[in-house]
């Protein structure tokens, strides 16, 4: 049986190489992207004849309606990646700023996690979505880019609430995922590992997890985060 992914956020870095990772294994991939421009890298991808691309920004409302129409059913995957840093401290930042950063890690993807859940496949599917080792409130032991840090411990909270009311309905597994530092356009020239790496890491950990009806915050070498 041929499986199904839905990657919402698609157009580089972790995003596009989730897309590569889950072509490889055979899926077949509904990749998203906000505009036109992010289409030609994944079209380039092997296995491109099992990709469509829709276009959606999960800060839109309009988007995520007319996504939910045009997805299939049932999804095996729905992996939520959307991120933004933002300012690096509470002082520089403007509301606006802040209010950008909340909409598009934590209240956009639960939004859109929400509006797909009966798209799962029930007992078996599994709803991730991309957070961070910098969510978790027990390792924060250095500070800095409180921003973002709240936007994805918010995102954490979120998604423990879709699991304990639709999803384990259903029996859909969450995962709140940290890929790991990764050197991508976010994530610097310093990261510790590459993107191929992460994703076939983190693809492992959502097969590893298909069917455990919990919610994990899990790393992409299957470390469990303290939240």
């Amino acid at each position: 049986m041929t499986q199904t992914a839905l990657i919402v956020g698609a157009s580089r870095g972790l995003g596009l190489g989730l897309v590569a990772e889950f072509l490889s294994r055979g899926w077949t991939v509904i990749a998203t992207v906000r505009d036109a421009s992010g289409e030609a890298a994944l079209r380039a991808l092997a296995g491109s004849g099992r990709l469509t691309v829709r276009h959606a920004d999960v800060t839109s409302d309009a988007d995520i309606d007319r996504l939910v129409s045009e997805v299939p059913e049932p999804l095996d995957l729905l992996f939520i990646n959307a991120g933004i840093m933002g300012p690096p401290d509470m002082l520089s930042a403007s509301v606006e700023e802040i209010d950008r950063v909340m909409r598009t890690n934590a209240f956009g993807p639960a939004r859109l996690a929400w509006a797909l859940m009966d798209k799962l496949r029930e007992q078996t599917g599994v709803l991730a979505l991309m957070s961070t080792g910098m969510a978790s409130i027990a390792d924060n032991t250095s500070g800095g880019y409180d921003i973002y840090r709240a936007s994805k411990a918010a995102q954490n909270m979120l998604a423990r609430s879709l699991w304990i009311g639709s999803a384990r309905a259903r029996g859909v597994t969450v995962l709140s995922v940290n890929p790991g530092w990764v050197r991508t356009d976010m994530g610097g020239p310093g990261g510790t590992i590459d993107v191929e790496t992460s994703c076939r890491g983190m693809a492992n950990q959502l097969a590893a997890n298909a069917g455990a009806h919990e919610h994990r915050f899990i790393g992409w070498n299957g470390r469990e985060l303290p939240w």
